[in-house]
């Protein structure tokens, strides 16, 4: 399945599995930072804005948990059949599934996170001359990384073990892990489907470890202000001399 062989000085990947591993690996990375991305700034406009309707645009964001991943497939399938959006078969379908799919998690986390979050932060950044863009980038991101850590391993997790809805998505150019481990499972090569399924347990791991170190833990200046008063020596008070 991931044999590797080396010829005219270079790598040769000859495994049959190699095709569908890589294309699983990157749809599941281009579609985890798009889920954080479009989750959190859904969870800014929930906490920091007052619309009208709001309640019912978070309800309805909640919506594609309650529905079963099958009918989510062939409805993408139906909708996305016939121009101009014809996306039936391609790749972009896939991480647009994946992306609407495994939103809540990261709209839910960010608004939690953010509820805990005064405003008076936004307000600074604001007298300060600072734009919108930039609040979030210098302000409330750090303060975020909790959430956003997340979310990116939620959806990208979600987005190579996912097989409801994939199994109608998945085309014979873009075959994603989950329907090809089924396919030999269905052929009877169980051999060769423990080993894909061992090899992807190894690659989430190592790429979870990744995001850790990539977003960092949040780390608030306050307490190790505190910490560093703390340890501090403290002064003797002086003798006074006539």
């Amino acid at each position: 399945a991931f044999s590797v062989e080396f010829r005219d000085g270079g790598i040769a990947w000859t495994g049959v599995a190699w095709n569908s591993f890589w294309t699983t690996m990157e749809i599941a990375l281009i579609s985890a930072p798009l889920t954080a991305a479009v989750g959190l700034l859904t969870a800014y406009l929930i906490v920091r804005q007052r619309f009208a309707g709001r309640g019912l645009f978070e309800f309805a964001l909640m919506m594609s948990f309650a529905i079963p991943g099958t009918v989510i497939g062939i409805s993408y399938i139906m909708a996305f059949n016939l121009p101009p959006l014809e996306m039936t078969g391609t790749a972009l379908i896939l991480v647009a599934c994946f992306v609407f799919r495994n939103m809540p998690v990261g709209v839910r986390g960010g608004v939690a996170a953010m509820s805990q979050l005064d405003r008076s932060l936004d307000e600074a950044s604001l007298t300060l001359r600072a734009d919108s863009f930039r609040t979030i980038r210098k302000v409330i991101l750090p303060l975020l990384r909790p959430a956003i850590t997340a979310a990116l391993v939620y959806s990208f997790v979600r987005a190579i073990t996912s097989i409801s809805a994939v199994i109608f998505l998945v085309s014979a150019e873009y075959n994603m892990a989950t329907a090809y481990i089924v396919g030999l499972v269905e052929n009877g090569e169980y051999g060769v489907a423990i080993a894909y399924s061992s090899m992807l347990i190894v690659v989430m791991i190592a790429v979870i470890a990744g995001f850790q170190l990539v977003v960092g833990e949040r780390r608030l200046r306050r307490e190790n202000r505190v910490q560093a008063v703390a340890r501090a020596p403290v002064p003797l008070p002086q003798e006074k001399t006539a």
